[in-house]
């Protein structure tokens, strides 16, 4: 019964299309009318969200065309070589960087099931897998023992016969969670950090200002040098991140902020 899955549940339901992402991003922003939006304008059955690379060893996959087909390339998949190729401007070749937020319509995934699923190929990904020795002792090994066959989503993307693509800015949208406290990157500090900064620029984009304890002015790009005498309690973290929230029930991407802000102080930490 075609009823009994998914994808008929959902047809079922009248959804036409999904905006799909994973899980370890804080600035993603589900069911983005903009990108819906602009998927849907270009009558595309399958699209995706790219930020620009940072460097050519950023492990990210990126987005590109292969024999006429979009597919992304995993960070593991290409060279250091051809990953740090550049164009003429001094861009990297390829700089659209995958950050696992998609569109697709429902026909297109119910076609990609019926027809394309022993088409995907599987990715080798070399991991540090712990086993148990000829001793009965588990060890946790320092280097690359295994390797995971694994499928991704965005394998479905050579499929589509139509496909759209929309850059966005990085520190608008992009901030993953991958590593533990302490590292030097991607840790639960630099997400908290990317979400007051978006949302101090959204209070600032609809007129507002930040004063700390001292009903001083705080800069309107803050930065740990101007900052490093302030403590969370006056409305900077260590970091130089001006503690400004802003709930999504209030506000979804900063619109409607006028009526909150235009014209007004508030003393940091800021709550909406």
């Amino acid at each position: 019964d075609p009823k009994q899955n998914v994808l008929g549940e959902m047809e079922t339901r009248g959804v036409k299309c999904v905006h799909v992402y994973c899980v370890d991003n804080i600035l993603v922003k589900m069911a983005d009318p903009v990108f819906v939006g602009f998927c849907a304008e270009k009558n595309a059955e399958c699209g995706a969200k790219v930020v620009r690379k940072t460097v050519p060893t950023e492990r990210v996959g990126v987005l590109c065309i292969c024999d006429g087909k979009y597919q992304v390339v995993e960070y593991s998949e290409i060279s250091v070589a051809t990953a740090s190729k550049r164009n003429p401007d001094g861009n990297l070749t390829f700089c659209s960087a995958n950050i696992c937020n998609h569109f697709f319509t429902i026909e297109f995934l119910r076609q990609v099931c019926r027809h394309h699923t022993d088409e995907m190929s599987y990715h080798i990904a070399k991991k540090k897998i712990p086993f148990i020795d000829e001793n009965g002792e588990r060890i946790e090994p320092a280097k690359p023992n295994g390797i995971k066959m694994e499928k991704f989503v965005f394998d479905v993307f050579k499929f589509a016969k139509n496909f759209a693509v929309l850059e966005v800015l990085r520190e608008d949208e992009f901030s993953p969670l991958k590593n533990a406290p302490g590292a030097d990157k991607d840790t639960p500090a630099t997400c908290r950090a990317a979400l007051l900064d978006l949302n101090y620029r959204q209070l600032l984009a609809a007129g507002g200002r930040i004063m700390d304890t001292e009903g001083r002015k705080l800069p309107l790009i803050p930065h740990r040098s101007s900052t490093s005498s302030l403590t969370d309690e006056e409305g900077v973290n260590g970091s130089g991140v001006v503690l400004c929230e802003i709930s999504p029930l209030v506000s979804y991407f900063g619109e409607g902020l006028e009526k909150l802000c235009s014209g007004k102080k508030f003393t940091a930490p800021v709550l909406l």
